[in-house]
């Protein structure tokens, strides 16, 4: 039996998983319609802003300026405005309608972002380091305190079960939500298994609804007060398995039944309905 040969991976002279944390370029970074800092912003309405996080001796595979992190985006859209007649994630944009995402490399490795002993507490996984990135480089972006964040990572995040994949991290109201755009297994469902779209004509996929998942979870959804709450970690809703709130994310509906985070009935509860990050759009 033929086994293929693993590549060896050339680690470049400015990674350094030893030193402080450097946010580096390598020439070849250095492309056309690229932004290495958040742009000047159109408006200072509470908005999304994307970033493409890339370790220090990975490939650049251009997910920003090839746009596959646009229309990913759009197609979340496509999805919301269909689910709630009229609502849509109000996203940082370019001038050109283009979504604006920020590249960033730093001089850490791959295996500085997933290496951790289980002994050391969640601080020490990817998912926390990407978020500390984020926040202590707060410089980069305009009117910080109203954005929100969904960072592209290309790399993934130790697995803590051996037949599980984590596709996307966040934290309960927080400011920092992540989608791993590769996976260290090669198996048919897998977080990279659809990946992000290549057109403004593909579907809702299983990476679209892990990003929309991991956003609105900065969100604060779903809210402590809904009705059909996962009695063990009281992040997801149990009703359906089709809701996108569901542990595994679903793709039929925003809300089954609307009884636990969208246009709810709660009394003091909140509602994703009235976020700052949703705007409304009309139908065409």
């Amino acid at each position: 039996m033929f086994i293929a040969e693993k590549k060896e991976v050339l680690i470049p002279n400015i990674c350094d998983d030893e030193s402080d944390i450097e946010i580096i370029s390598h020439s070849t970074d250095l492309i056309s319609d690229r932004s290495f800092k958040d742009n000047i912003d159109s408006t200072s309405h509470f908005q999304f802003h994307t970033i493409y996080l890339v370790p220090c001796e990975r490939e650049d595979r251009k997910f920003d300026v090839n746009k596959n992190i646009h229309y990913s985006l759009e197609t979340i859209n496509k999805w919301l405005l269909d689910k709630t007649n009229n609502q849509v994630i109000n996203y940082d944009r370019k001038n050109d309608g283009i979504i604006d995402t920020t590249f960033i490399r730093v001089n850490k490795t791959l295996n500085w972002f997933t290496q951790f002993r289980t002994k050391e507490n969640h601080k020490q996984d990817a998912s926390s380091k990407i978020e500390d990135i984020i926040l202590s480089n707060f410089s980069l972006f305009h009117n910080f305190n109203k954005k929100k964040f969904i960072v592209f990572f290309d790399g993934w995040e130790k697995r803590e079960l051996l037949f599980t994949e984590i596709c996307g991290r966040s934290r309960f109201n927080s400011k920092v939500s992540v989608f791993y755009t590769d996976t260290k297994w090669n198996k048919s469902r897998s977080c990279g298994s659809d990946n992000l779209n290549i057109s403004s004509n593909e579907e809702f996929g299983e990476s679209e609804g892990t990003i929309l998942h991991e956003m609105l979870h900065t969100l604060g959804i779903p809210p402590r007060c809904a009705n059909n709450l996962d009695s063990e970690s009281t992040f997801h809703v149990t009703d359906s398995n089709d809701d996108i709130m569901n542990k595994v994310s679903g793709s039929l509906y925003l809300d089954f039944n609307n009884d636990d985070y969208y246009k709810h009935n709660i009394k003091d509860c909140a509602d994703l309905s009235k976020s700052n990050y949703l705007i409304y759009s009309n139908r065409n």
